[in-house]
């Protein structure tokens, strides 16, 4: 059966030894360990900001078929999956699909691989408003080969207004 992990809620507890902090009410320190509460209390999440994980049974290579993290968990700030297909914030994978992904197909906002599709692109092939690779094609495209609104290229290229350096 497949992963997912479920959102523990807004729980205290002690970094130092996991302690749990809950119903605590007038101790400056963890009763387990003994530091000072305002150095080790910690939280799963913010309240309202749950992170959500998923993770498929199916392996390839050692790594899951299909990994989802999106959103904070724990001490994460942003979701971290990694598989051949990995979707969220910052996926890594075969295909990368997120916010600033990293694959041999990367497609999201700041994307990075061997293809690459996004706001800002940076690849072999590098397609977005800004397209950056050896071959690129965008609003603004640098490379080899650009094509776009504004290509600068190394080798002639087709643009709206080529530079060539």
């Amino acid at each position: 059966m497949a992963k997912i992990e479920e959102h523990q809620g807004d729980r205290p507890y002690c970094k130092s030894c996991g302690y749990s902090l809950i119903g605590l009410t007038e101790s400056s320190k963890c009763p387990e360990c003994g530091q000072p509460i305002v150095d080790v209390l910690v939280r799963e999440s913010f309240l309202g900001r749950q992170g959500f994980r998923y993770e498929s049974d199916a392996r390839l290579a050692g790594l899951p078929l299909v990994s989802i993290a999106s959103g904070p968990r724990g001490s994460e700030r942003r979701g971290k999956a990694v598989g051949i297909i990995a979707i969220g914030d910052m996926p890594r994978g075969v295909i990368a699909i997120g916010g600033y992904p990293f694959g041999v197909l990367s497609i999201g906002g700041v994307a990075r691989g061997v293809v690459a599709l996004g706001g800002v692109s940076l690849g072999i092939v590098g397609i977005g408003g800004v397209g950056i690779g050896v071959a690129a094609i965008g609003g603004l495209a640098v490379g080899l080969w650009a094509f776009g609104g504004m290509g600068i290229a190394f080798i002639d290229g087709v643009a709206g207004m080529l530079m060539k350096v």
